[in-house]
């Protein structure tokens, strides 16, 4: 059967295959658009973690007693080697940098208590400007995120101002991007009683996208494991093109390794079916979901043939290799039928990205209005309007091909 095959594609090269003279690819079926640039994920040079010490903070704090909070950022910071671990005062600024047991200890018998405002632009202002990203480095931020000028005079003015303040200092900064992950974590009172299940904090990542999106693969995978992940959303990236390849054919043969597909036969069946092979791995986790990958893959036959999406296989692991690694992938059934006016076709397809898209319970969350709720994250929705108002995500808009024919 391969001896077949090799004989009818060899036969081929001499043949019209683009019999529709798209411009696209030569009359043997060869493309000629160049390849172009896939996002691809990487370890950061360098790595740094801040954690926010605020009065909203203490009930993950509490002395002596167990948190998941503790649990997970123990988790996290430990993952990453003996990197220290910055305490940001009510300033914003580095009050305390310890190395990563002498924090554990810390945190654990409740030493960063605190009876602190939480003043996020000054935070953001210290973290970038130690921060340097264009050389490969990433800073990780844990906090609840409630910004709360409580002392102010001007406190209601400050709040208003507040999405325009975030968007001019991740303004300050060109190529940078963010990533915001939620967790949720037991909430202790006082006298170490829970007073919430599921309350929300976050792990905000700073650096350049290739960065962020490693770090985001590895934080959230973290806290997957540990039941305690929610939802990311990030901003300012650049998703490039998407990697792909494509599975065994029905109905046709591949030429070669070109996006082509011969020897079409309407006699046997009306369908072609073309199984196209996408790498998902370092796109926002979203993606990797049947309904919102259907949602946002177009795809359109140029030449008058009807193409549609037909089962869609996800493949989904963050332990390949038995490691911290994420891999994820999905096989599209592109069904190609009704060519009846030409020999041939071209179909178009695009992967868009659901960069903005959330779920209801996280846009409650983050639009909670009442700072005391332990089960909402106060003003988070103005901080994520403010990154985005600053950068926004953008990929390769233009299609990329596939040529279907009935010559062989």
């Amino acid at each position: 059967m391969a001896a077949i095959a090799t004989a009818i594609i060899f036969a081929s090269c001499t043949k019209v295959i683009n019999t529709v003279n798209d411009p696209h690819f030569d009359k043997k079926g060869f493309a000629l658009d160049s390849l172009r640039a896939s996002f691809q994920a990487q370890a950061p040079s360098a790595l740094g973690f801040y954690v926010e010490v605020s009065g909203s903070m203490n009930g993950f704090f509490r002395s002596n007693q167990d948190t998941r909070f503790k649990k997970d950022v123990w988790s996290i910071v430990s993952n990453f080697g003996e990197n220290d671990v910055a305490v940001l005062s009510n300033e914003g600024t580095v009050a305390g940098k310890y190395a990563v047991q002498d924090f554990r200890s810390r945190m654990n018998r409740g030493a960063f208590v605190s009876n602190q405002e939480t003043m996020v632009p000054k935070m953001v202002n210290t973290i970038l400007q130690n921060l340097d990203y264009d050389n490969g480095q990433c800073a990780v931020l844990i906090s609840d995120m409630k910004y709360s000028p409580e002392r102010q005079r001007d406190v209601k003015v400050l709040l208003s101002q507040y999405q325009d303040d975030i968007r001019n200092e991740i303004g300050k900064y060109p190529g940078l991007a963010v990533c915001m992950i939620m967790a949720t974590s037991d909430y202790l009172s006082a006298s170490n009683k829970v007073i919430a299940e599921d309350s929300p904090y976050y792990f905000v990542i700073f650096g350049k996208d290739n960065n962020v999106a490693f770090m985001r693969n590895c934080i959230a995978t973290l806290l997957e494991d540990n039941g305690n992940f929610r939802e990311s959303i990030e901003m300012g990236f650049d998703y490039e093109s998407p990697a792909y390849s494509f599975g065994i054919p029905k109905n046709a043969l591949q030429f070669f390794n070109e996006p082509t597909f011969i020897g079409y036969n309407t006699d046997f069946s009306d369908t072609c079916v073309v199984n196209l092979k996408l790498d998902l791995t370092n796109y926002r986790w979203k993606i990797a979901d049947e309904d919102i990958l259907r949602k946002n893959l177009a795809v359109k036959a140029c030449y008058g043939s009807k193409v549609s999406v037909g089962d869609i296989n996800l493949d989904v692991t963050n332990h390949f290799n038995q490691g911290f690694e994420r891999k994820a992938s999905a096989v599209v059934e592109l069904k190609v039928y009704d060519m009846f006016a030409t020999d041939s076709d071209v179909i178009e397809w695009t992967l868009n990205h659901p960069d903005q898209l959330i779920s209801n319970d996280f846009s409650q969350i983050i639009s909670c209005p009442n700072e005391s709720d332990l089960t909402g994250s106060f003003s988070v929705d103005r901080f994520i309007g403010g990154v985005f108002n600053a950068i926004q995500n953008v990929w390769d808009k233009m299609p990329n091909r596939i040529l279907v024919s009935k010559k062989d």
